[in-house]
């Protein structure tokens, strides 16, 4: 080996510089042709399928292995890549076979008929296919990566006391860093109870992979209800604020205008019925019904007559008194029903009524009382401020401090790799450097020798190294600077040779 090595270098020396620049040329152009050709003949792999269970996983494998397409495992098998220019072929393909099932089977099962089956196996396949099915709609949601739903299907009785509810419960593993609002967990709830028949939203138990109840009915409905006022009374404060701030800032600038809003909001609903009756003014109101009565009587009547005591008040025992004169009288009666008077009056208040409203405006820069006057009305009747319910507003101006950090301050973009701009100049440098040193390349003329520098040298006498010039110098050191280059980024300069190859 030494002998081999001693035989280059011996060889090397020998030749001229020309011949060991081209030499050097030589051998950096078969290095990156190699590593362009391994480039360019390397299979380039794309992601078919990732986080895959291990039935599914396995059952990937053996649906590429029959169609005989390559493949290979990452992540512990969970993740299975496929040749680039295969991935969408063969990720429709798999999706046709119903490949994969995330682990769970789904209405598919009904596809093949099992001979000899029994009604209450028909019933135990129909509920492991709703349980997949909803497993699979579960996990369509963006915060949950896993979910795994079970059913109870009472029997079913003939004597309604005897009768059951059917209760489900879900299992939910979320994402790294994910939570679930109180809306998609009622969601969630109300997507398992529709989906079965006589499952109610309350019998739904929903557990994450930590254990905890997220749909406690309790917890559920003061939770939900509290952060639903919230979450009005939030959102109306910030549609007054943005409104204020969008309204001054077209006169103060951008940035020059905070706006705050406190409000105050009356969540109570109720209802009120009420009944009142009016007394009537005579000759006024609605005439129900009129009755009138009238009665004459024109005769001639005898006077009663007798002695006051026991033999007058006997019975048998007459006394008349001889008398008598003509009697007339009249009699008139009128009665007249009005419609009863009444007003009813139902009164039904709604929740989020507006009870308070403060509302705070700070303006960069020095107003003028009358400008900050003006400001005031502008806020008052933009924001529907009632100075007699007790609302209340407050305007002011003071110059904003500056953030001791300037906004000129260039923004430093961080890059995945290495960016292409740089890789394209490098490659610029290299093909300028080579042509460089072909067009440059020259044969040096043999300097004279001085005739008194030569009867010094005797014969046996080796000549004296002939110095370089500094055009030699510099294109050495630029082909050391090439060589070390391609040794230590080959795979920067194979990109830069690709990319002229494609440009041309």
């Amino acid at each position: 080996m030494n002998n081999i090595v001693e035989s280059i270098k011996e060889t090397w020396g020998k030749l001229s510089r020309p011949m060991q620049v081209g030499v050097g040329v030589f051998v950096l152009g078969v290095f990156l042709s190699l590593v362009l050709l391994g480039i360019f003949s390397r299979t380039e792999y794309q992601v078919l399928f990732s986080g895959l269970g291990p039935e599914d996983a396995g059952a990937v494998v053996s649906a590429l292995q029959e169609r005989g397409t390559p493949y290979r495992l990452t992540d512990g098998g969970t993740t299975v890549w496929v040749p680039e220019e295969d991935v969408f072929e063969t990720r429709i393909a798999l999706a046709t076979s119903g490949v994969p099932t995330g682990g769970v089977v789904g209405f598919e099962i009904f596809n093949t008929t099992r001979l000899g089956e029994t009604e209450a196996d028909r019933q135990l396949r129909y509920q492991w296919a709703l349980q997949g099915e909803l497993t699979r709609t579960i996990r369509q949601i963006h915060e949950i990566a896993d979910a795994r739903v079970h059913i109870v299907l009472p029997k079913r009785s003939l004597f309604v006391q005897e009768s059951q509810d059917a209760t489900a419960s879900v299992l939910l593993q979320l994402k790294p860093g994910a939570q679930l609002t109180s809306g998609q967990v009622r969601a969630i709830a109300n997507l398992v109870a529709t989906s079965v028949e006589g499952l109610t939203p309350e019998n739904v138990t929903i557990v994450d992979s930590r254990g905890t109840v997220l749909n406690s009915p309790s917890i559920m409905d003061l939770g939900s209800q509290v952060a639903d006022r919230f979450e009005m009374q939030w959102r109306y404060e910030q549609q007054l604020e943005n409104s204020v701030v969008a309204m001054l800032e077209r006169i103060y600038g951008y940035g020059n205008v905070v706006a705050r809003v406190n409000a105050v909001l009356d969540f109570a609903q109720f209802e009120q019925y009420n009944e009142t009756y009016s007394p009537i003014n005579r000759g006024e109101g609605l005439v129900r019904s009129t009755q009138s009565y009238e009665e004459t009587y024109t005769g001639t009547s005898t006077g009663a007559g007798g002695v006051p005591g026991v033999d007058s008040n006997v019975p048998g025992y007459v006394f008349l008194e001889q008398g008598g004169g003509t009697t007339e009288w009249e009699r008139r009666e009128a009665t007249t029903n009005y419609e009863l008077n009444r007003t009813e009056t139902w009164t039904t208040s709604l929740p989020g009524q507006v009870t308070n409203l403060a509302v705070s405006v700070w303006i960069n820069g020095d107003l003028t009382p009358v400008q900050l006057a003006s400001v005031e009305e502008s806020v008052i009747r933009a924001t529907g401020i009632r100075l007699d319910r007790g609302d209340s507003v407050y305007v002011a101006s003071v110059p904003f401090e500056e953030s001791p950090f300037g906004a000129e301050l260039p923004v430093m973009e961080v890059a995945a790799g290495v960016p292409i701009y740089w890789v394209i100049a490098l490659g610029i440098l290299l093909l300028l450097a080579l042509l460089f040193l072909i067009l440059r390349r020259r044969t040096p003329e043999p300097e004279e020798i001085p005739v008194a520098a030569s009867l010094d040298v005797t014969v046996g006498d080796e000549l004296p190294e002939r110095e370089l010039t500094p055009d030699e110098r510099e294109r050495i050191n630029m082909r050391k600077q090439i060589e070390k280059l391609a040794e230590e980024k080959p795979e920067e300069v194979a990109l830069l040779m690709r990319t002229w190859l494609v440009d041309d």
